[in-house]
């Protein structure tokens, strides 16, 4: 029996990629035996990714077959992108960073339409604070919806229609008479669109970067966070002092659409390869020829039942305790940030701190989670330990922080605070990203990150309450630091499971990556993997001949 077989070549290994099924029968060019086609694409080793539903790797795009069916563009991994591609791989990171500005920057500066809200529509602070808290909530727990919506349309279509639905709700916003639709106008419709401008472009870029300054990229784009609440923070309020509070929304609402649409778009999915920098291998191979072993393994591979999944993530994931510890110490650690601002400004009043003085420390705090974010952009790939372990590093330094804070009694001593709080916070929320994708294979570490910042979500929601309820029933501000030191050690603990775990597992078993895992030392160990998988496949196929 003679093998005919199709490969794509990049300028160091052969890669299959025909996406036939696995045994196409073929009619014989000549008389002799029978001839039939393997596809080794639909031989899939474990960690390499699936070219036809990569969506980290191409955006949830289909590749396609050229005309003549027999080589299709592909995403190049290997190679860079050239001067041009990396010229545009940046100005979409850079587009990211802007479009976060106008969204979650505004998410985060309600604060500043808290007060003439009150003035509007009455009724309690806390009833207004739960407006705010369900938007910020949505801007992350909204990612099981926007990252399938990316997969299926691509970021441009995506982040546009946020753009439209953001401006939208901010312009009804300005229409509101009756309080509780501000629930409907902004908690939800500017809280879902606020995720649809920052999610898909986050994975875009990690996309166009996915080996080298991927931690960089990633970083970088999501620091618009905190330097949007830095910019928007006095533009609304010098909004509300010029024009009131309903023309304001009006033109926050025109300033979505002119900074939305232009970055929007900057996006488009990573290149496909050439077809003219491709070449193909065509030949036969005597079955004499052939390693049995090899051959049985793909069509082991290709009788393999389906993939089950729950809420589109497989179930193996579900229950892969690195999975939901990972989840468990999001939450813990959401919570554990966002409890004590509530309280913050009012406990630097009773140790002697003006008001003023007061939104001078939230200031610093928000300008050193900045710089944290771009300090873990720089530094995360060059770390000598994997990313995970930072994540028992941050809610460490910041539960200590906390603790001390009970001590404090001068503005200095808050501004440490601040300055620790804010930067350890910085460095944990830009490395979400790349540690995900540190944790788990390509096809696992997709289906994670669409439920990875749902907790988050749920703690920005309900931390405020918790907070809230800690202190009505101890009446002390300290009892509530005391508790939150605990939560942030809690998250602390959590995540040291989880390196833990992967320990245990590759001294049981060290040549095996259960779970769709790998050893989470960096992002670029599991495209190092994967790139001995590919040689390992091409020389197979050179010992065949």
């Amino acid at each position: 029996m003679v093998f005919e077989e199709e490969l794509v070549m990049d300028s160091e290994e052969r890669v299959p990629l025909s996406s036939r099924s696995l045994y196409t029968p073929s009619p014989p060019s000549t008389p002799g035996p029978s001839h039939v086609t393997i596809d080794p694409a639909r031989f899939h080793l474990p960690g390499m990714p699936d070219h036809n539903n990569s969506a980290l790797a191409n955006g949830g795009e289909k590749l396609p077959f050229n005309k003549a069916g027999t080589h299709r563009k592909i995403p190049f991994y290997n190679k860079g992108w050239g001067r041009r591609g990396n010229r545009r791989a940046w100005m979409i990171c850079l587009a990211g960073f802007i479009l976060d500005i106008p969204f979650m920057g505004m998410v985060m500066s309600f604060g500043e339409l808290l007060l003439p809200l009150l003035d509007t529509f009455g009724g309690s602070t806390a009833a207004i604070s739960w407006v705010g808290s369900i938007a910020f909530g949505m801007a992350y727990v909204g990612n099981p919806i926007s990252t399938p919506l990316y997969n299926r349309f691509g970021c441009r279509r995506v982040s546009m229609v946020g753009v439209f639905l953001g401006a939208t709700a901010l312009f009804l916003c300005s229409f509101v008479t009756e309080f509780w639709w501000m629930f409907a106008t902004y908690s939800l419709m500017f809280g879902c669109a606020t995720n649809l401008c920052y999610n898909p472009p986050l994975i875009l870029t990690g996309a166009w970067f996915p080996v080298k300054n991927h931690v960089l990229a990633t970083c970088a784009l999501v620091a618009g966070i905190p330097f949007g609440s830095l910019v928007m923070n006095p533009v609304c309020q010098s909004l509300v002092e010029t024009v009131g509070l309903r023309n304001t929304y009006r033109t926050l609402a025109a300033l979505a659409l002119v900074i939305g649409i232009p970055c929007c778009l900057v996006f488009k999915q990573p290149p496909l390869e050439d077809e003219d920098d491709t070449r193909s291998l065509e030949g036969s191979i005597e079955s004499t020829e052939v390693d049995g072993e090899w051959l049985t393994e793909m069509i082991k591979q290709e009788k393999e039942p389906p993939i089950r999944k729950l809420f589109g993530v497989r179930v193996s994931l579900w229950l892969d305790p690195v999975y939901i510890l990972y989840m468990v110490g999001q939450l813990f650690k959401g919570i554990g940030y966002v409890f004590p601002f509530i309280h913050l400004i009012r406990f630097m009043d009773t140790i002697g701190i003006e008001p003023s003085s007061g939104a001078i420390i939230m200031t610093i705090k928000g300008a050193a989670d900045m710089v944290g974010r771009f300090s873990a952009g720089v530094l995360g790939e060059k770390l000598p330990f994997p990313l995970i372990h930072m994540y028992v590093i941050c809610p460490c330094i910041m539960a200590i922080a906390t603790y001390l804070c009970t001590f404090a009694k001068s503005f200095v001593a808050m501004f440490f605070y601040a300055l620790a709080i804010g930067f350890f916070n910085g460095v944990f929320n830009a490395l979400i990203f790349s540690t995900t994708t540190s944790l788990f294979d390509r096809d696992s570490a997709k289906e994670a990150w669409s439920f990875c910042q749902v907790p988050p979500g749920i703690a920005i929601i309900i931390g405020p309450g918790i907070a809230g309820m800690v202190y009505d029933l101890s009446k002390s501000y300290i009892v509530d630091f005391y508790v939150n030191t605990a939560v942030f050690e809690v998250a602390m603990i959590t995540f040291l499971l989880v390196p833990a775990i992967q320990l245990c597992r590759r001294l049981r078993s060290p040549t095996v990556v259960e779970g769709g895992g790998n050893d989470g030392s960096t992002n670029v160990m599991e495209m190092s993997q994967f790139e001995r998988q590919r040689k390992i496949m091409a020389n197979g196929y050179q010992s065949m001949k």
